[in-house]
């Protein structure tokens, strides 16, 4: 599977294309903004992806807090 920089990457690229190509100027008239663009993307697309595994890690923590809560709530007290 592809990476998040990748598929940023391929984002970024894509909407330097398509800039050009809605303005009707040469697709590839300031190559530089394509780079630049990508690298964005990417930087962007890797942001994502570290957002998206430290939330994980944080749903998983409090899931287990709120479960160690629960079960002593429903102990039985003798």
């Amino acid at each position: 599977m592809a990476s998040g920089a990748f598929v940023g990457a391929i984002f970024g690229f894509t909407v330097a294309l398509y800039s050009n190509a809605v303005r009707k100027l040469p697709v590839f008239q300031a190559p530089w903004e394509h780079a630049l663009y990508a690298t964005i993307g990417a930087y962007a697309g890797n942001k994502v992806v570290e957002f998206t595994d430290r939330t994980a890690a944080e749903v998983d923590e409090k899931i287990k807090e709120r479960q160690e809560r629960n079960k002593v709530l429903q102990e039985p007290a003798q």
